[in-house]
């Protein structure tokens, strides 16, 4: 495997990893969520869910750009 095509693995692997992590601290505020809360806390754990999710959607199309091959053409 060459140098080029081991780091772009890794870097899928690493932002694999970030996107669970990412889902786990989403998961923590919708639970967080589920209590009793004042607005503030409401509008607050909201806003952190939707920049989780952003960033969710960022290592999503990080990790699915590693999947295409270099190149398309079968002839090649």
């Amino acid at each position: 495997m060459d140098k080029k095509r081991l780091k772009v693995t890794q870097d899928k692997l690493e932002y694999q990893f970030k996107k669970a992590f990412l889902e786990q601290e989403s998961e923590k505020y919708v639970d967080y969520l589920c209590e009793p809360r004042t607005k503030p806390e409401v509008y607050a754990a909201i806003e952190k869910i939707a920049l989780l999710h952003l960033e969710i959607k960022n290592c999503d199309d990080i990790i699915y750009t590693a999947n295409i091959p270099e190149f398309d053409d079968p002839l090649f």
